[in-house]
């Protein structure tokens, strides 16, 4: 195993809650109310462009590129208010990623904005860990297409050769399984995923706590848990 993979939404940061009550407050405006169900099955895992239009067609929006943009730049606003007064990090991520620092080339692939990655990995003293970065901001369509997958293991061939098969992926949400496993990445679910969305990885973790390098290497060579 050369390459680690991490989502840093979900498997590093825990930004769902604020993600959710971000999107959820920037579409009651137009009076659009986000349940749970819709979150969970159309919404998370998703860059927040997406997730906006995703939910407003959902949930009857019309379809408004305008309207849709409004609501994004609400949601993005909102976001960034609450994880600056206070975000915590998953249990497990930050020891996870020193032990592995020196293991193996570590490399985000998430569905964040740079801003707010940069914002969070210089606070928790994480901004010169990661060999890769592919954020929403890089111009290429975002998951589950496996185009942000493509692009790290590229930007990663550039310094050292890898291969698809060389690397593990943890993603905490059905389009970053899908997007790795279509750009042949043996990809971890992490965290309290329905059932029929974690069934799409080729294992599961509940939690990244506790996870050691040889389970990790065991998984990349085609263990299953």
């Amino acid at each position: 195993m050369h390459v680690v993979f991490l989502e840093f939404e979900g498997i590093l940061a825990d930004t769902t809650p604020h993600r959710v009550g971000a999107l959820r407050e920037a579409l009651l405006v137009d009076g659009l109310s986000l349940d749970d169900e819709t979150w969970t099955e159309h919404c998370h895992g998703l860059a927040v462009d997406a997730a906006v239009h995703a939910a407003r067609r959902v949930l009857g929006g019309a379809d408004d590129p305008v309207a849709a943009e409004v609501v994004r730049l609400r949601a993005e606003r909102s976001f960034m208010e609450r994880i600056s007064r206070g975000l915590l990090m998953q249990p497990g991520g930050l020891a996870l990623v020193q032990a592995l620092r020196t293991q193996a080339r570590l490399a985000l692939v998430t569905r964040a904005a740079r801003r707010d990655v940069d914002f969070v990995l210089t606070l928790a003293g994480l901004a010169d860990v990661f060999t890769c970065v592919v954020t929403a901001d890089d111009r290429v369509e975002g998951k589950p297409s496996p185009a942000p997958y493509v692009l790290a293991l590229e930007k990663l061939s550039r310094t050292a050769s890898v291969a698809a098969g060389d690397t593990l992926a943890f993603e905490d949400a059905r389009p970053g399984i899908r997007s790795a496993r279509a750009a042949g990445v043996r990809t971890v679910a992490v965290g309290p995923l329905p059932v029929h969305h974690a069934m799409e990885a080729d294992a599961y973790y509940p939690t990244l706590s506790g996870l050691s390098f040889d389970e990790m290497r065991s998984l990349a060579r085609g263990g299953r848990t």
